[in-house]
């Protein structure tokens, strides 16, 4: 979404690496799991980015602990 901005306005653009509707490979209680995101939230602080995801049944990981594939979560153990 584009919006006109004056000069005391800040714009930040923020790339997540997931959509919502994409499948996401993570572990919960120690369990291989895939789910759809079905949303996201963006938390920006002084130094860092911290984008979280909601899944279905309401769970949220941060983008760090999610993975499009499962090859690739277990790779990352």
């Amino acid at each position: 979404m584009m919006n006109e901005m004056n000069n005391n306005e800040h714009s930040l653009v923020v790339d997540t690496k997931y959509n919502i509707g994409d499948k996401v490979w993570f572990i919960d209680d120690n369990q291989v799991m895939q789910l759809d995101i079905t949303g996201f939230s963006v938390q920006v602080k002084e130094a860092e980015t911290v984008v979280t995801y909601t899944l279905h049944y309401g769970m949220t990981r941060p983008e760090e602990n999610l993975f499009p594939t499962k090859e690739e979560l277990l790779n990352s153990l």
